[in-house]
């Protein structure tokens, strides 16, 4: 639904498509008027009449109409229409037209809130309308009340109906403003662990035109960016790959393989991510024992103790387990791992710009990373983070080009190609957020708090976070969905929740990621509607 713009008809152009589209529908597919010979149907009150429309590509495919009197044409179909003069402000809406093959929630939620919105502004009172027989039971969802029976017009019945909005129904008021957040934005808000919702500035750097690898200008972005994102990971030395998290971590694996050869490893999961590792891992020949904890569970210190007695050379972990919304203690793990000599690799594709990962990167032997997360940039660009003491070890080590670090981190510039659209982002990105130990601070401090507040209300709403708050993430949690259209509900309001992954589909889960450019206010919309839908339930 992205195309479709919702606005007031303002245009000569749009005004023919309305008279087009009425003729449409009132006189060809319900009767109501009779067919003129040149296809238009000019409403009686147009002179009085504002228009709203919905508009796909320059064409009007819905409209609804309002007017405010002093004539009423729904007084036609009330046996006492004084009635109407008790109402203190009342405005009539028309000619509620939507073309067939757009018919749903989505175009008829953006038209009525368009409405709402006006009766609002301007202080009015009620909204009265003549309703299609057979869709009474929408009007009737939406807070209409009849006003008397049907009246016939024409081949079709019409049912004179009215929604008090100074005593609206609670329901009626948070679903308008759940679509009217939609309606403001040109995009369903990403609440997805990635693709996340960038800042305009982080936009405006990646439509720049691109730029060759090799300029200078290039070149000085880069190695700002990699000096921004060292400073992110505890000195550790950056090497941007373009690329995914999975090939960061197909980076760490050979890595550890060129790094380790045969000496057995750990890794140690509790999730999808985890999992993903030990897959990684066998896949280049690594040896290792995998330590497993039930999906959403914090990690058991006792147990990996005890694996840590039996002297693995490396192991490798998940730092922000994307799959559950828990954070990992990976700086305890590190100092308990260095005590026994095993040196630590970690997946901070999630973790790195949601959590201060300073003191993490300082004890580990590699990790991962990404720009499309909670760096708040676009995906793309893959992040192998490696301190001095790896380079040492991998000293004379036989490598593929792109997973030789230590051609990587002596090079100026990328080794190979790096998409310049997508090193500008990532380059602003950083610049924005993350550029001075304050401005760390505040980013942190920032997605902190609105972990807390969207997890509260997640519980307001009756839906249980698979993470205990002692572990949660604070820019993902994941819960059971309550139905099996809830995030379809969620998409049409214009909030575009995480559900289709395979290992969400598997258990029913969803998940609600608060990275890149969002704040409660983005967000009170979608849960002030859960909140009441949930009490709805609850009531019954």
């Amino acid at each position: 639904m992205t195309q479709i713009q919702f606005k007031r008809a303002d245009t000569a152009e749009e005004m023919e498509q309305i008279h087009r589209l009425n003729h449409r529908i009132f006189a060809e597919e319900i009767g109501q008027h009779p067919k003129t010979h040149d296809g238009h149907l000019i409403d009686r009150f147009h002179e009085r009449n504002s228009y709203f429309v919905a508009c796909k590509n320059g064409e009007v495919i819905g409209m609804v109409s309002v007017h405010d009197g002093p004539e009423f044409s729904v007084a036609k179909r009330l046996r006492d229409a004084s009635e109407l003069a008790a109402l203190r402000a009342p405005l009539e809406v028309r000619l509620l037209a939507i073309r067939p093959e757009f018919r749903n929630r989505t175009v008829l939620a953006g038209l009525l809130w368009q409405v709402n919105q006006y009766a609002k502004n301007h202080r009015y009172s009620d909204l009265l309308i003549s309703g299609i027989v057979e869709r009474q039971a929408m009007y009737m969802k939406m807070g209409f009340r009849a006003m008397g029976p049907p009246v016939a017009c024409g081949s079709a019945e019409f049912v004179p109906m009215r929604l008090p909005l100074e005593a609206a129904l609670p329901a009626f008021k948070t679903r308008q403003a759940l679509y009217g957040s939609r309606w403001q934005r040109e995009h369903a808000l990403s609440l997805l662990p990635g693709p996340v919702e960038p800042s305009a500035t982080v936009v405006n750097a990646f439509e720049r035109p691109p730029v060759s690898h090799r300029s200078p200008n290039f070149l000085r972005d880069y190695e700002d960016t990699r000096a921004q994102l060292s400073a992110l990971m505890g000195g550790m030395r950056t090497v941007i790959l373009g690329g995914s998290g999975t090939l960061a971590n197909d980076a760490v694996a050979a890595n550890l393989h060129a790094a380790f050869g045969e000496a057995e490893g750990l890794i140690v999961t509790n999730g999808e991510f985890g999992d993903r590792l030990v897959r990684q891992a066998a896949a280049v020949g690594l040896r290792f024992e995998d330590l497993r904890f039930r999906w959403g569970a914090a990690w058991d210190f006792n147990s990996i103790e005890r694996a840590l007695a039996k002297r693995p050379a490396w192991v490798w972990v998940v730092h922000l387990e994307t799959s559950t919304g828990v954070l990992n203690d990976v700086a305890r793990l590190t100092a308990r791992a260095g005590e026994y000599g095993a040196a630590v690799a970690a997946d901070c594709v999630s973790s790195i710009g949601a959590v201060d990962t300073l003191g993490v990167g300082e004890g580990l032997f590699l990790a991962s990373g990404v720009s499309g997360k909670a760096l708040g940039s676009f995906a793309g660009l893959a992040f192998v983070f490696v301190p001095v003491k790896a380079l040492a070890r991998l000293q004379g080590k036989l490598l593929c080009p792109t997973f030789d670090l230590i051609e990587a981190v002596a090079t100026r510039g990328p080794v190979s190609t790096v998409s310049s659209p997508l090193l500008m982002a990532a380059h602003e990105a950083l610049s924005e957020k993350y550029a001075s130990g304050p401005a760390r601070t505040e980013r942190f401090r920032h997605y902190a708090e609105l972990g807390r507040w969207t997890r509260t209300q997640i519980r307001d709403a009756g839906l249980v976070p698979l993470a205990s708050e002692e572990n949660a993430a604070p820019t993902i949690t994941t819960f059971a969905l309550p139905t099996g259209g809830f995030a379809r509900d969620c998409l049409r309001a214009g909030f575009r929740i995480a559900h289709e992954s395979d290992y969400l589909r598997k258990r029913a889960w969803g998940q609600i990621a608060t990275m890149g450019e969002l704040d409660r206010a983005g967000l009170e919309p979608l849960f002030a509607a859960l909140q009441v839908e949930a009490q709805m339930v609850q009531s019954v």
